[in-house]
């Protein structure tokens, strides 16, 4: 009877043990995400200003400006990009227009509060 409950106790105690490794769940990039991954560049100096000379966009959902500022991206059902920045611990989410032209090199990115349009070129 020991032996069983030993036996139980260390059996719970490898599930818990194996299941909180469990915790994280790598989010999969639709194939709309799937074409922003890369390093962007641009030469056009309002969008240097605004957003960085190099977007880099990353298969895990991340998005690095300049590696000054990262966040997160996705791509909603209504074809737009949103790009979620957490400065001072709150979340603001900008919304852009895309598109892609040039067999996807060339990246425009119409920014939905200023109406400016950026370009980018895949690096």
């Amino acid at each position: 009877m020991k032996q069983q409950r030993l036996i139980t106790k260390l059996t719970m105690f490898l599930i818990v043990t194996l299941l909180s490794g469990c915790t994280h769940i790598d989010r999969q990039l639709s194939p709309q995400e799937q074409t922003f991954v890369g390093t962007w560049v641009t030469d056009d100096e309002t969008a240097q200003q605004d957003l960085g000379e190099v977007l880099v966009f990353s298969s895990d959902g991340t998005v690095r400006f300049n590696t000054k500022v990262t966040g997160t991206f996705e791509v909603d059902p209504g074809n737009y990009l949103l790009i979620t920045i957490s400065a001072d611990g709150a979340p603001t989410q900008h919304v852009f227009d895309y598109e892609f032209s040039n067999n996807q090199t060339t990246l425009r990115l119409l920014y939905q509060n200023t109406g400016r349009m950026y370009t980018y070129f895949s690096q």
